[in-house]
């Protein structure tokens, strides 16, 4: 797979970790919230492994998150909260400084977080519809090589159509 607009190879999602923020497990609007189905689906199916950090559990117990979801979401997390080295340390600072930008960090820190976890446990891919991370999805991928994209965006570079039929894949 190549990726024209981001102008790099982009890894096998078939055999990378696809790590999900918790707002794009449960989007609330098309067509994100049906590429997010199809990806548990695909995922249930075991052609994926979809992973939600430990990162997420906070905005997870958020009164308005559907009980099914939480539950569907909880059973995804496979990443434990550790003691950080000195390079991860640098590394996840480096993250929040991009997510940042000239904003306040300390608004940034949770979404920092999220994306650290999948660049530490080999996520190749990190699912959001969070618009301020994905302007900055060029930066990110340039520090730690994750590729971040929507829901919609990953279905479409896997090559499957939200209608079950599969498309170029």
């Amino acid at each position: 797979m190549h990726d024209a607009q981001r102008g790099h190879a982009l890894p096998d999602p078939t055999r990378s970790n696809i790590f999900i923020d918790s707002c794009a497990f449960d989007p609330k609007h098309e067509p994100e919230t049906a590429a997010a189905n199809k990806i548990r689906a695909l995922e249930d199916a075991g052609r994926l492994r979809l992973i939600i950090a430990h990162s997420t559990v906070k905005e997870l117990e958020h009164p308005n998150v559907p009980q099914k979801i939480k539950q569907d979401a909880v059973a995804r997390i496979r990443s434990l909260q550790v003691e950080l080295t000195a390079g991860e340390d640098q590394q996840k600072r480096r993250i929040l400084e991009i997510l940042a930008g000239n904003g306040k960090p300390e608004n940034m820190v949770q979404d920092a977080d999220h994306v650290f976890e999948a660049q530490k446990y080999g996520g190749g891919y990190f699912l959001t519809v969070d618009k301020g991370i994905l302007r900055k999805a060029p930066d990110i991928h340039a520090l730690c090589g994750v590729n971040v994209m929507t829901p919609s965006s990953f279905l479409a570079e896997l090559g499957e159509t939200l209608d079950g039929t599969e498309g170029r894949g």
